[in-house]
């Protein structure tokens, strides 16, 4: 490690309150789970999510609510349930696509119907329509509690991958 990362994360942890300490511990295990392959992106290290297909061949994604993830309400940022939905949808997609084929994000719209809040956060995903080029999906995250947080539709486009 480069003497000047090394001062700064010094500095850090000797400032850091409790909980800092706790997210920063969070944000460490996720760069392991990164490296060791645990996690296909630095995102999801970092946010802890698993994912499986299902049965019925929807995608599910589930992340731990920490507090790395809450606003300054103490809930779920809107920004990590968007990339919660945009992540699970894209991998249902992916999953399906042929080799040789990726997709990227074209148009998400979300309704955000309930605050974040409980133990964890889990997203289902749906294909919608499938065609050569564009594929639509829907993606819905609930709580803990079984309560629905949010409700998107997403469309991604299909490209061929170098």
């Amino acid at each position: 490690m480069n003497a000047e990362l090394t001062q700064k994360f010094n500095q850090i942890v000797e400032n850091s309150s409790e909980k800092d300490q706790k997210v920063l511990e969070l944000f460490l295990d996720g760069l392991v789970r990164k490296q060791t392959k645990q996690n296909g992106s630095y995102l999801g290290g970092i946010l802890g999510s698993t994912s499986r297909i299902t049965e019925d061949k929807q995608f599910e994604m589930i992340i731990p609510n920490t507090d790395l993830i809450q606003n300054s309400l103490d809930i779920v940022h809107g920004g990590i349930t968007a990339t919660l939905l945009d992540s699970a949808m894209g991998s249902l997609v992916h999953y399906h696509l042929p080799e040789g084929q990726a997709a990227v994000t074209s148009e998400m719209k979300i309704n955000y119907v309930a605050p974040g809040k409980g133990l964890e956060l889990r997203c289902i995903a749906n294909i919608i329509h499938q065609g050569s080029k564009i594929v639509v999906t829907e993606g819905k995250v609930f709580r803990d509690d079984g309560k629905l947080i949010a409700h998107a539709t997403g469309s991604f486009f299909v490209i061929t991958k170098r």
